[in-house]
């Protein structure tokens, strides 16, 4: 009885423990609308399963977003906007080096970094590999047209080699090694989305994105889904 309170005390401190170190050194779930789920990287059984408001992300571990679906990762001040139908893997975190990498496998998120400004910070998909510190960014990833755009809302991106600043963004196809670059400069004001951004969709169809958080102004958009923390 007593060998048995013991295991039970090791094992309730283990847990705390744990609890303490995830919500200290792990981006957490601060947002979550829709059905979202996780396929962790220590689960032998390999099945997905609903990932919550407060869930953890460790390294390894894959989500997807449903639908019309939306989950906020938070730590610290970094942020992790994961949109609808998207697959997103976190492949590398470490937080006393500063190292985070994701992949973005299809679908788009958007992220805000505070917290990686002496290390590195990569989000990659499946035609391209954006670096950033201190900065404010997106990628999309379109399955079917086999390419990736990269938009910068603050700071620098490095997209394959290629520095892009505000208000640029990076256009990389599978077997192609030119870089499209593209400007949205005033496109998005703080009001949302002008009549401008609304041209400029029609050649950049990924940029749809964008209007979970910014509203249109003078025009409306048919299929958007406001975000309902950000694009009030």
């Amino acid at each position: 009885m007593k060998n048995q309170l013991i295991g039970f005390k090791l094992i309730f401190a283990i847990s705390i423990g744990l609890t303490s170190l995830n919500a200290e050194d792990y981006a957490i779930a601060g947002f979550v609308k829709g059905k979202v789920t996780v396929l962790s990287a220590g689960d032998t059984s390999k099945l997905w399963k609903a990932f919550k408001v407060n869930d953890v992300i460790k390294p390894g571990d894959t989500l997807k977003t449903g639908n019309g679906s939306k989950v906020d990762l938070i730590y610290k001040e970094t942020e992790f906007r994961i949109q609808p139908n998207t697959t997103f893997a976190l492949k590398e975190w470490d937080t006393k080096k500063q190292v985070s990498k994701a992949f973005v496998e299809n679908g788009s998120a958007w992220f805000k970094v505070k917290d990686f400004k002496k290390g590195n910070f990569e989000v990659s998909s499946p035609t391209s590999t954006a670096g950033v510190r201190g900065t404010a960014f997106g990628v999309y990833f379109i399955a079917k047209e086999k390419k990736t755009y990269t938009c910068v809302c603050e700071g620098k991106v490095d997209v394959n080699g290629s520095v892009f600043e505000k208000g640029s963004g990076a256009g990389v196809t599978e077997g192609m090694s030119d870089i499209e670059k593209n400007e949205y400069k005033g496109l998005i004001t703080k009001d949302g989305a002008t009549l401008d951004f609304q041209k400029k969709m029609k050649t950049v169809p990924m940029l749809s994105s964008c209007l979970s958080c910014h509203k249109p102004i003078g025009w409306e958009a048919k299929d958007r889904i406001a975000d309902e923390k950000y694009g009030k």
